[in-house]
């Protein structure tokens, strides 16, 4: 693997557990579909510039785009609604996953 995009992958994951540590949220208790999306949004820095998310197009206007740098602009009136963002990544301290039967 691109040693850069490696990079930007420990990066992606360091920008969200800091995050984690001081907001009111915790990150998805599945360990896999966090992996994925730290590495989406290293893939996103590494072709943008920017830790955009995953879940969400890209505009092309850069005051626009400014708002799905993650942690989005929306990602916490989506957890007080849903108990999870857009893409899953940050949930609810209440977050009980869906038992899949």
């Amino acid at each position: 693997m691109d040693d850069e995009l490696v990079q930007l992958e420990s990066d992606a994951r360091k920008l969200v557990d800091d995050y984690v540590v001081t907001a009111p949220y915790k990150l998805n208790p599945d360990s896999n579909h966090v992996g994925k999306i730290v590495k989406s949004l290293a893939k996103r820095k590494l072709k943008n510039g920017f830790f955009y998310c995953p879940c969400r197009m890209l505009s092309d206007d850069k005051e626009t785009d400014a708002k799905i740098i993650c942690p989005c602009e929306y990602h916490k009136e989506e957890i007080e609604k849903d108990g999870v963002c857009c893409c899953d990544l940050f949930v609810s301290p209440d977050y009980k996953p869906a038992s899949t039967v």
